[in-house]
């Protein structure tokens, strides 16, 4: 069975006041799979992991400035749920992570949603925690010690994202 997959290509956060559709670069979108890159590649090539938005309210589009909740398709090795969260595992800095508490020990982790948005180049994502507290904000990338670029949630430079179709072989 074939299925239907989007893929990332960058990462972007922003808020907005009108909402639109968000679309593939072939201009359509619906209640789909994506992939995408939680540890950005340097390949280009490498366009990411599927993973599935699920919004509060499911009306068979992805509208912009909509809560949702970001998964994986498939469990990685070792990590007890597909679901994005963020943790706090570069200091002060703010990642984004999968799993639970129980995936992160020793770090704090922090649950909650994610909007993606319109940008001039693509779309941006966002950041809300469950809990009201200071972290909340755009997606943006950072390189950390071992040269892995992370996605973290940040207050400066958002990193934009563009999706495109891909069919991926289901078993």
């Amino acid at each position: 069975m074939k299925t239907p997959l989007l893929t990332l290509s960058f990462l972007l956060f922003a808020f907005t006041t009108q909402a639109d559709i968000v679309l593939d670069t072939n201009g359509k979108a619906g209640n789909s799979t994506y992939p995408v890159n939680v540890l950005k590649p340097f390949s280009e090539i490498d366009l990411g992991k599927p993973l599935r938005f699920l919004p509060l309210i499911r009306i068979g589009i992805i509208p912009t400035d909509t809560f949702l909740n970001i998964e994986f398709v498939h469990t990685p090795v070792g990590v007890s749920s597909v679901n994005w969260i963020t943790v706090k595992d570069l200091g002060e800095t703010w990642t984004v992570g999968i799993g639970g508490p129980e995936d992160h020990e020793g770090s704090e982790t922090l649950g909650g949603l994610f909007k993606i948005n319109k940008s001039d180049l693509g779309y941006k994502l966002s950041f809300l925690p469950y809990i009201n507290g200071p972290l909340s904000g755009d997606i943006g990338t950072y390189i950390d010690d071992d040269r892995k670029w992370r996605l973290v949630v940040t207050n400066g430079e958002p990193c934009v994202v563009v999706f495109q179709k891909v069919v991926v072989e289901s078993s």
